[in-house]
């Protein structure tokens, strides 16, 4: 198992709750896929998981290399934590890149208090870690 890169990313959670209030739809339509904006606005700290995800995106990129190659916000989505952890689902050219890369899999870790928000994440090559 080989390493392709690695991205980490904080953001403070009030920056990200301006962006909302600034620009509404368009901000969460660039940023987020459907399922991401349901699951966050049903949450009692909702800027805490929309800031988490934002800085997961952002650490995904850096690890992908992403920004260059077109990769955009709403193409990779940290679905709800299931038993195995956060995850990270890739789409259109974010998927596509990762391929030409032999990414197989991009792994990430969230974390929020009421300030503060980070993504860590690490694309790797090669087959399956358990």
């Amino acid at each position: 198992m080989n390493v392709f890169g690695i991205g980490t990313e904080i953001v403070e959670c009030v920056r990200i709750a301006k962006m909302i209030e600034r620009h509404g739809e368009l901000f969460l339509e660039r940023v987020y896929t459907t399922a991401e904006v349901d699951y966050c606005s049903q949450r009692g700290s909702a800027m805490q998981h929309y800031a988490a995800r934002w800085a997961a995106k952002e650490a995904v990129v850096k690890a992908l290399a992403g920004r260059v190659h077109g990769v955009r916000w709403n193409q990779i989505e940290i679905p709800a934590e299931g038993p195995g952890g956060a995850k990270v689902r890739l789409q259109g050219r974010a998927a596509t890149w990762a391929a030409q890369c032999g990414v197989e899999e991009v792994r990430i870790s969230l974390g929020s208090c009421r300030t503060h928000a980070t993504g860590f994440a690490i694309a790797l090559l090669g087959g399956r870690m358990p």
